[in-house]
């Protein structure tokens, strides 16, 4: 997938992933055999829905408006942009179907808690980067951040028992 950069346009593209990340866990949920890894996608399903209610917040805050468009794209160096595009294809995937079809096609639960890993290494990575350009209005994406990386930690422990 390739956007062109708008900074105005950043939340819009974390509430997409969010959407696309609940539409991954909530198929896996469904098709799992694993009763622990059911619980642990649905309760994934949740916080990602979560994390989409507070982007939407986000995106109807004026101040956060204000941080934004002040971050015109000529004032990011083409490399950043590049870089923040990289994130966003790395990460975006073309719609919730293909998120879910992603989860469908997996192999194994651990190739589908292994893609689950690189989505949401790759998410902490871009809140990161959102995280710098809004500055001080972006203090709630800490705790989106702490709640990512327990994500990455929680299905590493899921890929060790369904390794056992």
């Amino acid at each position: 997938m390739t956007i062109s950069f708008a900074t105005e346009h950043i939340l819009e593209i974390a509430i997409e992933a969010e959407r696309q990340g609940a539409a991954f866990y909530e198929q896996l949920a469904t098709i799992a055999s694993s009763e622990r890894v059911r619980a642990e996608c649905q309760r994934l399903v949740g916080m990602e829905r979560e994390h989409e209610k507070t982007f939407r917040r986000l995106l109807g805050q004026q101040d956060v408006q204000r941080a934004l468009s002040s971050l015109q794209a000529g004032q990011l160096s083409d490399q950043y942009q590049q870089y923040l595009l990289a994130l966003v294809d790395s990460n975006m995937l073309p719609d919730e179907e293909i998120a879910r079809k992603l989860a469908e096609d997996a192999t194994s639960e651990v190739e589908a808690i292994n893609i689950a890993l690189q989505m949401e290494k790759n998410t902490i990575l871009f809140y990161q980067e959102l995280q710098n350009l809004l500055g001080q209005e972006a203090g709630v994406l800490q705790t989106i951040l702490d709640e990512e990386r327990s994500h990455v930690y929680e299905l590493n422990e899921l890929k060790a028992y369904l390794q056992n």
